[in-house]
C-alpha cells in the first residue's frame, strides 16, 4: 500500500452509466458487452495517453469509471489533471459519452493498483461525496483548505479559461449558478468548474445537438434519454456549456489580478 500526502485525486464518472446498461439487457449478454466493450475502449486510449505524456499523475480504471491521483501535492499536477480531464469529457462528449468529473485534495492510500486497485483514505472519502453532487454533464475543482496558496495558478486557469468561477451577479447572458443537486452547494470561494467547451469548441447548436444525443450510437433505441432525470441533467449541461461558450468568446476573463506569469501552461503536455 501507497501513501499519498495532500495529493490532487480525481474520479471519472460515466453518467448515466446504470441506465445504459439496462437498455443493452435487450440485446442479449453478447452484443451488449462488445458495446460495453466499445465504450471502455475509447475512453482506455485517451486515458493511457495521459499517462504516457504526463508521468506525475497516474490514470486507471477504478469500477464502472476512472479514477487520477498526483504523487505528491506538487501544483502542476493539477494544471495536468484540470487540462487532461477538459479534454476527455468534450472527447466523450463528441462520442456521445457523458462524463461527470470531481477533483479535490487529500491524502489517499491506494493498494496494490497494477493487480486492481483499492483505494481509502480522507481524500477518497471526500472525493465520492462531491461526485455526488454534480447534477450536469462535466466537473469541478473543490480545494477545501484554499488559503491563497494556490492562488497565482488557479488564476491563470481561469485567465486561459480552463476553468470557470460561478457569476451569479453579471448581465444577461452571462449568469451562472452552478447546478448542483439541491442541498449539496459548496463555497463558492473553493470552487471552480471545468470548461469542456474550450476544447469541444462547438457553437450553441452543434454544442446543444451533442448533448442531446449523448448516448443515442449506443443505446440503439429512441427514448434512451427520456427519463426526466436525464433530462434535467441534459439542461443544466447546455445552460453551462453556453454559459462557457459566451466567456470564451468574449475573451474578457479578468476576474483576479494576480497572475503568476513564470507558469505557463503550455509546457506540461499538448493538451488542448
Amino acid at each position: 500500500m501507497k501513501n499519498y500526502h495532500n495529493a490532487f485525486i480525481g474520479i471519472v464518472d460515466i453518467l448515466g452509466y446504470k441506465n445504459i446498461e439496462k437498455r443493452l439487457d435487450k440485446y442479449g449478454q453478447s452484443p451488449a458487452q462488445a458495446i460495453i466493450t466499445n465504450i471502455f475502449g475509447f475512453l482506455d486510449q485517451n486515458i493511457n495517453n495521459y499517462n504516457t505524456h504526463y508521468t506525475g499523475v497516474t490514470w486507471m480504471r477504478y469500477g464502472d469509471g476512472y479514477i487520477c491521483y498526483s504523487h505528491d501535492d506538487n501544483i502542476l499536477h493539477l494544471i495536468s489533471i484540470i487540462r487532461n480531464s477538459c479534454m476527455l469529457i468534450a472527447l466523450a462528449l463528441n462520442g456521445t459519452i457523458p462524463l461527470r468529473l470531481a477533483i479535490t485534495q487529500g491524502d489517499i492510500k491506494i493498494d496494490e493498483p497494477e493487480r486492481g486497485a483499492t483505494v481509502s483514505g480522507p481524500g477518497w472519502d471526500r472525493l465520492r461525496d462531491l461526485e455526488k453532487r454534480l447534477d450536469w454533464m462535466g466537473g469541478f475543482l473543490y480545494l477545501p483548505n484554499y488559503d491563497g496558496k494556490h492562488y497565482p495558478t488557479v488564476t491563470n486557469l481561469v485567465q486561459t479559461t480552463y476553468l470557470i468561477i460561478q457569476q451569479n451577479h453579471a448581465q444577461n447572458e452571462q449568469h451562472f449558478k452552478a447546478p448542483f443537486k439541491q442541498g449539496k452547494e459548496l463555497d463558492s470561494e473553493r470552487t471552480w468548474f471545468l470548461n469542456w467547451h474550450k476544447c469541444l469548441h462547438l457553437p450553441k447548436n452543434k454544442q446543444d445537438e451533442q448533448i442531446n444525443n449523448w448516448w443515442q450510437n449506443y443505446g440503439g433505441c429512441p427514448t434512451v434519454n427520456d427519463g426526466n432525470d436525464v433530462k434535467r441533467k441534459q439542461e443544466n449541461s447546455k445552460i453551462f456549456g453556453n454559459y462557457c461558450r459566451i466567456l470564451y468568446e468574449a475573451a474578457n476573463l479578468v476576474y483576479f489580478s494576480e497572475i503568476d506569469k513564470s507558469i505557463k501552461i503550455g509546457d506540461i503536455n499538448n493538451g488542448c
